[in-house]
């Protein structure tokens, strides 16, 4: 239409200009302006470059922009039998079962790493012994043969002299060559040394706080906990359907997700929080181990708290009557304000820039113009979160920090800040759990970030073969 493209038209009458501009949505309006995707994309082309180098990066884009992928937790309020049976006619994988073979693996492997360790120290002692005494055959051989031949008599008798340091008395040189065997008292150049002590003191650490970090071989996988994924790349979960119960068969979620609450070690009879629970998908989680006395989702915002509910009310039945206030709890505060201490395991899955949304939809998204305040406080607002939670589970209980982000400073970042910020206000002491050697249970199913890239938690990065993530988590005991 003439009227959408910009024209000059002179009226009859009037003979004055008249300007007329494209339609907002125009392809040209369109493909000239930045979108927040567009902005996104340039801040981690930016950043992410220089954190895991152009190579890796390369393949984590790749990813983020790829097909995600999801795994389907199993209701076992609803026909979860029939589900996981119908799951494995069609090729998907129980998740918690590649996890076990895969530590019986690893338990072999580490069994024959120790029996070769074994014989190698033996076979190394054996040479040790063999190279002493063949030295003290030879020792005796020379002694046999000096006693022999070489009394000091006979050797005063055949010693050649070194007549170039014999003094002539009568020359005047000799002195001036005294002086080449006489030892300097001062080595040239000691003065600039710095002594060892000093240059010590440059990586003196005293005035940081110091971190626990113990290692961690074993993952819990609860038995009653079954998630199925499928390994090929281009597969897929239907939409799950109701059960004979009313309620729906399973639950899809990114398989980065349930990482954190499995970290959480959730034990029989146990409290659970869940800091920054929506859309609800790791309460669910928890609820499915089936062995919480309580989860209590909340949220900051009531039309999250309120999607949550939504959730607990598709796959829990008689949600309301069974459900509400007895196993389960909805609570809408600010997590940095909540003073409930009586929770064994805290998950606190903050607010980010959810790299993966930031790079596909421009509604809601953290890198429009009228979001940048809120987004450069984000890593202030992650350590408030967690710093309370640090300060609320008990003694002996756990608390997870995650993020579905890849800035170190979102992630070991704001770890760092909260742990600084315990040591200094208060005496709690908190240990972190290394858990890089437990996930090599799941290495067929997750890419995790090289472990010199991070110094505390653990990252999954997402690539074509099996695209979940971005999800960082990383898991504190307080132990005082």
């Amino acid at each position: 239409m003439l009227s959408y493209s910009i024209f000059k038209h002179f009226s009859k009458q009037s003979k004055q200009i008249i300007r007329c501009k494209h339609a907002p949505d125009h392809w040209s309006v369109v493909r000239k302006k930045i979108h927040p995707v567009d902005k996104a994309m340039e801040h981690f082309d930016d950043f992410y470059r220089q954190v895991f180098g152009k190579k890796k990066w390369s393949d984590i884009r790749e990813g983020l922009l790829g097909k995600q992928k999801y795994v389907a937790v199993v209701n076992n309020l609803s026909d979860s039998d029939e589900t996981m049976k119908k799951f494995e006619l069609e090729g998907a994988i129980n998740v918690r079962k590649v996890f076990q073979i895969e530590k019986e693996r690893l338990q072999e492997e580490l069994a024959v790493s120790k029996r070769n360790s074994v014989l190698n120290k033996i076979f190394r002692l054996d040479k040790e012994m063999d190279k002493q005494l063949e030295t003290k055959e030879e020792i005796k051989n020379v002694e046999l043969f000096s006693a022999k031949n070489f009394s000091l008599k006979t050797s005063l008798e055949t010693a050649d002299y070194d007549k170039r340091r014999l003094v002539d008395s009568k020359n005047a040189l000799s002195a001036e060559i005294l002086h080449e065997y006489v030892p300097t008292s001062k080595i040239k150049g000691k003065d600039d040394f710095i002594p060892e002590s000093a240059h010590y003191k440059l990586y003196d650490t005293s005035s940081e706080f110091s971190v626990t970090v113990e290692k961690e071989f074993d993952i819990h996988f609860p038995e009653n906990l079954n998630v199925y994924c499928y390994m090929t790349e281009d597969t897929n979960f239907a939409p799950a359907l109701n059960g004979e119960t009313g309620v729906l068969n399973y639950y899809l979620m990114d398989g980065g997700s349930i990482l954190p609450v499995l970290a959480l070690d959730i034990k029989p009879g146990n409290r659970v929080l869940d800091m920054c629970a929506s859309p609800g998908g790791k309460s669910l989680l928890a609820l499915q181990t089936l062995y919480t006395d309580l989860v209590v989702s909340n949220d900051v915002s009531m039309s999250r708290v309120n999607r949550i509910q939504g959730v607990y009310k598709q796959f829990l039945y008689d949600f309301k009557e069974k459900w509400n206030n007895t196993r389960v709890k909805l609570t809408n505060m600010d997590g940095r304000y909540i003073t409930d201490d009586t929770f064994d395991r805290i998950l606190v899955d903050v607010p980010c820039t959810t790299d993966r949304h930031s790079l596909r939809e421009n509604e809601n998204n953290i890198f429009k113009p009228q979001r940048i305040k809120e987004r450069l406080k984000l890593p202030e607002l992650q350590c408030e979160l967690l710093v309370n939670a640090l300060k609320l589970i008990k003694k002996g209980g756990v608390v997870v920090y995650s993020t579905c982000s890849l800035s170190p400073i979102q992630n070991d970042g704001v770890v760092h800040m909260a742990l600084k910020q315990i040591w200094e206000e208060t005496k709690i002491k908190i240990v972190i759990k290394d858990l890089s050697p437990a996930l090599m249970q799941g290495r067929h199913i997750y890419k995790f970030a090289d472990k010199q890239l991070l110094k505390y938690g653990s990252l999954v990065l997402p690539n074509l073969a099996n695209n979940f993530g971005p999800t960082y988590f990383c898991k504190f005991k307080r132990i005082k």
